[in-house]
C-alpha cells in the first residue's frame, strides 16, 4: 500500500468524495461526438493520521475523450482495470 504524501503515513482508506452527486473530472479539450459521458471518474483516498485526502481518475477514460491511443500493456501483464 501506499505510504500518504503528506506524513507519509500507512494508514490509508479508501472510498470516494460526493457532492450531491458523485465527483467527476470532465477535460477541457475532449472530443465533443462520443458515445459515452465527458465525466471522468474519480477515486479517493484518506490518510486516517493527517487527514489528507488524494483523488485519482481515470486515465484509460481521459485518454479516450482526449482522442489519444492508450499505450498497449507490456507482454505477459494483464489489461488494465479501469476505475469502477
Amino acid at each position: 500500500m501506499a505510504a500518504c504524501t503528506r506524513c507519509g503515513g500507512d494508514v490509508i482508506a479508501g472510498g470516494a468524495v460526493y457532492s450531491p452527486v458523485r465527483m467527476t473530472f470532465r477535460p477541457e479539450n475532449s472530443k465533443f461526438m462520443t458515445l459515452q459521458t465527458g465525466d471522468v471518474m474519480t477515486k479517493a483516498t484518506m490518510c486516517r493520521n493527517c487527514g489528507v485526502i488524494e483523488l485519482v481518475g481515470d486515465t484509460a477514460k481521459l485518454k479516450r475523450l482526449l482522442g489519444e491511443a492508450p499505450p498497449p500493456p507490456p507482454k505477459g501483464s494483464p489489461l488494465p482495470r479501469s476505475i469502477e
